[in-house]
């Protein structure tokens, strides 16, 4: 359906008064840059229409309702006073009355007014009919003080980055919500890009964070909705604990893998509970996932040090396995590393999808294969450790080193898939190749192993150093050889298999 007019802006007037004279308000510039950016995305210039005229004190105007049938979207700019307005409420309650005369509310699960929150509100005084709806925060907390800082183009330059980030998300929104509105995909009400079903790539759950990981899961998000991923939960939590638990049980059933993010700090504890949003929906994930086998990742940054004590015992029972671990792979590091171990998850679950009927084995399951990981540098090194393996009746199996790098690639992938161990041979490269192929071990999962590796082992040769002296991680087993070769150990790994 085409509407004559594209969004109507709903905002309180004071929240358009600057706190510099002579220059724009917040509404204003907000307009302005919308404006700009749906026509750069839409490849027209969208009819966005506000009340300038405005005042707290107006009448109601019917002739604003009267036109509310004919426009597509409404924007409400939730702040105290928005909430407090009569006027600016009943405007949410008309519109939404308006829309049920033609397409109704909700179009594919997604409702036709978007919630900008420029200065935080509890959700209980949102407006009735919106207080479910999922918002754009235009703001962030400072972790020091708790004080709230909106977003805005004037306020310096990581602010006004953070707020050119949270615009885009909803100008893109928007777009792709407008453009299935005028162009719906045949036999249906809308697009591919913004329906909730079987057309999209698939569904992932998407946790809600502490505000410390916003920025984090909102590029995530970004990223997956590239892809052509559905979010979940797409709809404002409840910040009760029954409701929230209902609802959790809901978004859980329809997602295909859950992400959670920890940070710093603990995050919100809804009423009646005694844990926080972050750390109820991980247990009510990791339930989830032990009934249904559902495929998770929890992702702690690098470098985190939390200090509320809550957030430091959850993390540490997470690193120790004592709960909420279940059916999840933990992957500690850089946002970046985390995004491609996801991706590669997601991709080889569509790949088992695609598949019509199941491909056969690439290797018989009860060969004991070793996949003895080197660089060129160490060829002759690794030779002790290769012979010593291949003669208590293991198959080795080493990287290729000639070829196009795709292929080096492709090779090192399908040896960690199909590998009953692996062993990572440390001796004569530099700490960023042993790094890399740590990482790898993160990733072996998303690669679309079918079952997990016996081990994983990090083997520390000669020559010695201070720092492969003071090396451990928490990824895999570490075998000193310094000093020579640890039978010992390696028979007690190697039983494993």
């Amino acid at each position: 359906m085409q509407f004559p007019k594209d969004i109507f802006i709903s905002y309180a007037h004071i929240d358009d008064e600057s706190l510099i004279q002579n220059q724009k308000g917040w509404i204003s510039e907000f307009h302005r840059a919308l404006d700009i950016r749906l026509a750069q995305l839409l490849g027209r210039r969208p009819v966005i229409w506000r009340d300038d005229s405005l005042q707290g004190n107006h009448v109601f105007d019917k002739q604003i309702v009267d036109q509310f049938e004919k426009v597509a979207i409404m924007i409400s700019i939730i702040t105290p006073r928005y909430v407090k307005s009569d006027w600016c409420i009943k405007e949410v309650d008309e519109f939404y009355n308006a829309s049920l005369n033609n397409i109704g509310f909700t179009v594919s699960n997604k409702a036709r007014i978007f919630k900008v929150i420029k200065t935080p509100v509890r959700i209980e005084q949102h407006p009735e009919k919106i207080s479910g709806v999922l918002g754009y925060e235009f703001y962030n907390t400072d972790p020091g003080t708790g004080r709230v800082k909106e977003l805005s183009q004037a306020f310096g330059n990581e602010t006004e980055r953070l707020y050119w980030e949270k615009l885009d998300d909803l100008a893109h929104d928007i777009s792709s919500f407008l453009e299935s509105i005028e162009h719906p995909a045949p036999g249906t009400q809308t697009s591919p890009l913004i329906a909730a079903n079987s057309q999209s790539a698939g569904k992932v759950f998407l946790a809600e964070s502490s505000y410390d990981t916003q920025d984090f899961r909102d590029s995530l998000k970004r990223e997956l909705q590239g892809y052509g991923y559905y979010i979940l939960p797409d709809k404002q939590l409840p910040l009760i604990a029954p409701p929230l638990n209902e609802a959790l049980a809901a978004n859980l059933a329809e997602s295909d893998l859950t992400i959670h993010l920890l940070g710093e700090n603990y995050g919100v504890v809804p009423e009646g509970a005694q844990k926080s949003i972050v750390e109820i929906q991980n247990d009510v994930a990791a339930s989830y996932s032990a009934a249904n086998g559902i495929p998770r990742f929890i992702w702690i940054p690098e470098g985190c040090e939390p200090g509320d004590e809550r957030q430091i015992s959850f993390i540490d029972r997470l690193n120790a396995g004592k709960g909420g671990i279940t059916g999840a792979d933990l992957v500690q590091g850089s946002l970046e590393d985390f995004k491609s171990v996801v991706i590669d998850k997601l991709n080889s679950m569509k790949k088992e999808e695609n598949k019509e009927e199941a491909a056969p084995e690439m290797y018989d399951e009860t060969a004991k294969i070793i996949y003895l990981i080197c660089d060129i540098s160490d060829i002759d090194e690794i030779r002790p450790l290769e012979d010593y393996l291949f003669d208590n009746g293991y198959e080795v199996v080493l990287p290729i080193f000639e070829g196009d790098e795709s292929g080096i690639r492709e090779d090192h992938i399908e040896n960690l898939k199909t590998c009953s161990a692996a062993i990572i041979f440390f001796s004569n490269a530099n700490e960023l190749w042993l790094r890399s192929k740590t990482r790898d071990f993160m990733k072996i999962n998303g690669y679309g192993r079918a079952k997990p590796l016996a081990f994983k082992a990090i083997y520390i040769a000669p020559p010695d150093s201070l720092a492969k002296q003071r090396f451990r991680t928490l990824d895999a087993e570490v075998i000193n050889a310094l000093d020579g070769l640890p039978e010992e150990k390696l028979k007690n790994l190697l039983s494993r298999i």
